[in-house]
C-alpha cells in the first residue's frame, strides 16, 4: 500500500483550470447555438424589385404582426385597405378588405363576413394565403404600408412603375442585406 508523502495536497479535479479550459469550447458552441436559434425566428419583410433584386425597404416583423396596404383604385379612385397577418411560416394571410364602394376589378364575394361600418364595405374573415406579393408599383396607387398601425412607407417612397415584391423572409439572419 501506498501512503501519501511529505504533506503534498492532491488537487482536485473538479475545480481544475485545465477542466474549466476543456469545456470552454462546449460553452461557446452552446452559446452560439442559443444565438442562432434566437436569430433563426426572426423574420424580415423586405420589398424588393422583382427584375434587380434591389432592396427598397426592410424591417423586422414577428408572427401575428399585422401588415396593411392603403391603395387608391386605379379606375374609380376609392380608396381601399387590405389587411395581412404575418404568419408564423412567413406567409401573408389577407383577413380583411375594406372600400366604400364597388367598382371595377373590385372584388365582391370576398370572406366569410361582408357587412357596412360608418358607410365603409367590409369584407372580413377573407383567410387567403399569399407567399408574397408582386405589383407594378404606382405612386398615385399606393397611399401607404403600415405596420400594427403605423404607416412605414408613403407611395412615393418607392419608385414609380417598378415591379415590386413584398415577402417575409425567415430563418438564420443575424443581420438584414
Amino acid at each position: 500500500m501506498e501512503k501519501a508523502c511529505s504533506g503534498e495536497k492532491k488537487q482536485s479535479t473538479a475545480s481544475s483550470p485545465t477542466r474549466f479550459t476543456g469545456m470552454l469550447p462546449a460553452l461557446l458552441l452552446a452559446a452560439l447555438l442559443l444565438i442562432a436559434l434566437k436569430a433563426g425566428s426572426v423574420k424580415v419583410l423586405r420589398i424588393t424589385g422583382q427584375i434587380t433584386g434591389k432592396e427598397y425597404f426592410a424591417a423586422p416583423v414577428k408572427d401575428k404582426d399585422v401588415l396593411t396596404y392603403g391603395w387608391v383604385h386605379s379606375l374609380e379612385r376609392l380608396p381601399w385597405t387590405e389587411d395581412y397577418i404575418i404568419l408564423g411560416s412567413g406567409r401573408l394571410l389577407l383577413k380583411r378588405i375594406t372600400i366604400p364602394a364597388f367598382g371595377a376589378g373590385i372584388p365582391h364575394d370576398k370572406g366569410k363576413v361582408t357587412r357596412i361600418e360608418n358607410g365603409i364595405i367590409v369584407m372580413d374573415e377573407i383567410h387567403e394565403e399569399f407567399e408574397r406579393i408582386d405589383w407594378i408599383h404606382s405612386r398615385s396607387a399606393l397611399d401607404y404600408i403600415m405596420l400594427n398601425g403605423e404607416i412605414v412607407l408613403h407611395g412615393e417612397d418607392l419608385p414609380h412603375h417598378v415591379p415590386l415584391t413584398l415577402e417575409i423572409e425567415k430563418g438564420l439572419k443575424l443581420w438584414p442585406k
